[in-house]
Parts: structure tokens; C-alpha cells; sequence
């Protein structure tokens, strides 16, 4: 059962040219034939950013120059650890009919979805450098980055795996988790920081596994290491996801053509 589960994600990541290209295509293809491309990917998260930090920024006593990039990056990396709740809902009933009419290993839908959330990433990364420069906030990013983001990647891939499998049995899911998301997005230090609010309410941040995986990646963009609180939730989170992934993926994978 297990031999099965490791063959299947070993299957997937063998077919990475076709899952790459697949990816590319897909995010590429909806914007074809307008003027400014691949560009409005980013257009909503500068845009969003501006607005928020103008209002929290207000709010709390900040200006542009330390705001901005701070909300910026927030909503940047938020778009992959988000994930889970956006489109692991969604990672095997939306490719039911590619399911059932072909062998793909199931990991393979896995690696596509979180490889078009990776390239969507990196593309934004790009205008995040940009928005920092355009206040005079740009810095080097610090080497951790490379550490929070495998790590990162890892823990969305496992539970977007079960979130998946689970929302293919149970289809309300698919409409109950992005509003979880939605919920996670307001309770998680996006747009405000954990020094804003009052000790007795730090717990939001201090138990939430998001503000860590959100955390190892953005401190390191904005050219500091992430503190260490982050990285316990980070590799918590990431543990907790394989441990999860060993126990529920191997023994239900088979279903899931009958589920879907």
C-alpha cells in the first residue's frame, strides 16, 4: 500500500516536463491576446496592496515606505500557502474527466496545480521587487529563503494532497474551505503586524501554522531572518502534513477515480 502511494508520487515527478509545460500553458493561456499579458497577475495584488496599506498604514501610525512592502510581500506569499484552501479543494474533481479517461499517476495533478501556483508566484515576485524599489525599501533577500521555501512547498503539496482526496468524498468541502481561507487570510498577520495588536490577543499569530509558513518566506524578501517562533510552525506544520499524507493518501488513493 505504501510501495504504491511512493511509486505514485515518484511516477508524477518523473512526468515533470509534461506537468511544467502543462502549467505554463494554462497560466499563460488565459491571458492570451491582451495588451498587457501575464502582467494582471499582478495587477490585483499591487493594487489590493496599495489600498490596504494606505487604510492599515493610516491605522496603525506607518507610512508607505515600511508598510507597503510589508503587505505587499504578505499577499505574495499567501498566494502559495493559501493553496490548500483554494485550489487543493479542487485538485482531483477539477481534473475528473483527465482522470477517468487517462493513467496519470494522481500525484501528477498534484505537482501541476502547485507548479502553476510556484509560476504565478515567481512571476509576481518580480513586481514585488518593483513596488519595493518604487518606496525606496529594497533589499537583499536573506539566505533562509531557501530553507522556508522548500519547506513551504512540501507542506502545501502533502495537505493539498489530503484536502483533495477529502474534498472528492466529502464535496462540501469544496465550497466550506475557501471560506475557512478567507477566515485564515483575516486572522493571519497579512496586513497588520503581531506587534499591532495586544499581548493577551498574540495567540491569533502564535498558534496559527499560516503566520509561520507565510513568514519563512516573507522576512527573508524583505532581507531579515524569520524568527525562530516561525520556524517551529513552519516545520510543525510540514511534519504534521507528511505524517497526514502517509496515513490517508496511501490507503484511499485508489478511490478517488470512484469518488470523482
Amino acid at each position: 500500500m505504501f510501495g504504491k502511494a511512493i511509486n505514485d508520487v515518484v511516477r508524477g515527478a518523473a512526468l515533470w516536463r509534461v506537468w511544467t509545460y502543462q502549467a505554463w500553458h494554462e497560466m499563460t493561456a488565459r491571458y492570451k491576446r491582451t495588451f498587457l499579458g501575464s502582467f494582471w497577475l499582478a495587477g490585483s495584488m499591487v493594487v489590493t496592496s496599495f489600498c490596504m496599506a494606505l487604510v492599515w498604514g493610516g491605522l496603525m501610525g506607518r507610512n508607505m515606505h515600511d508598510i507597503l512592502p510589508y503587505i505587499t510581500g504578505g499577499f505574495l506569499c499567501f498566494s502559495i500557502v493559501g493553496f490548500i484552501f483554494s485550489d487543493g479543494p479542487e485538485l482531483f474533481v477539477g481534473a475528473g474527466n483527465t482522470i477517468k479517461n487517462h493513467a496519470y499517476p494522481f500525484s501528477y495533478y498534484v505537482f501541476e496545480t502547485i507548479c502553476k501556483s510556484t509560476l504565478t508566484f515567481a512571476h509576481n515576485l518580480l513586481i514585488f521587487f518593483v513596488v519595493c524599489a518604487c518606496v525606496s525599501n529594497l533589499a537583499v533577500p536573506h539566505w533562509t529563503f531557501l530553507l522556508g521555501m522548500p519547506i513551504v512547498l512540501v507542506t502545501v503539496t502533502s495537505w493539498g494532497s489530503i484536502v483533495g482526496l477529502m474534498s472528492a468524498r466529502f464535496r462540501d468541502l469544496r465550497f466550506m474551505l475557501p471560506y475557512i481561507g478567507q477566515l485564515m487570510f483575516y486572522v493571519t498577520p497579512i496586513v497588520w503586524r503581531v506587534g499591532d495588536i495586544s499581548t493577551k490577543r498574540a495567540y491569533v499569530a502564535q498558534f496559527n501554522p499560516l503566520y509561520g509558513l507565510l513568514e519563512v518566506m516573507r522576512a527573508p524578501l524583505l532581507g531579515h531572518a524569520p524568527p525562530a517562533h516561525a520556524w517551529t510552525l513552519a516545520l510543525g506544520s510540514m511534519i504534521t502534513g507528511i505524517i497526514a499524507w502517509l496515513l490517508v493518501f496511501p490507503p484511499f488513493r485508489k478511490r478517488i477515480p470512484f469518488w470523482i
